[in-house]
């Protein structure tokens, strides 16, 4: 998948991303970066407001790992199990988030875990970034469910 194409994936899909106007800015098998301006993303204080940030940072992972499936021609169902977001500090200026997997499954070994478990668990951090500083981080766990 291009970036474009993840970026109207998730516009069309999630329509929340479109309001945020989150993009993708980079995209590889394992790694992902995505933007979005403060604007539409801020609180009343003239910062990130927080579940903004949780919601950019959910999107971006879910992003990932569809990438990740789709490469595979994985079939199945994407959802997030659980998800913490921790904040370091206020987001001041536009937002980058970037997230990567710490162990790459091959296609094969994916496809097999589908099959024979039914799921496969995607444990992800998505970092959020802001002026080059890290200003929270999301740990979350996707799970991609076999269509049965």
């Amino acid at each position: 998948m291009t970036i474009e194409e993840m970026t109207n994936l998730l516009r069309q899909e999630i329509p929340l991303c479109e309001f945020m106007k989150l993009e993708v800015t980079s995209l590889e098998t394992p790694s992902i970066t995505t933007f979005a301006p403060l604007e539409p993303n801020r609180n009343m204080h003239g910062t990130g407001f927080a579940g903004a940030l949780y919601s950019l940072a959910v999107a971006t992972g879910w992003s990932l790992v569809h990438n990740r499936l789709s490469l595979a021609n994985a079939e199945a169902l994407l959802v997030v199990k659980d998800a913490s977001i921790h904040y370091r500090r206020p987001v001041t200026g536009d937002i980058e988030l970037r997230s990567s997997f710490k162990d790459e499954m091959e296609d094969e070994d994916l496809l097999m875990q589908l099959q024979t478990g039914g799921s496969v668990k995607f444990p992800l951090v998505i970092t959020v970034f802001s002026k080059e500083k890290k200003c929270a981080y999301l740990e979350a766990d996707y799970i991609a469910v076999a269509h049965k």
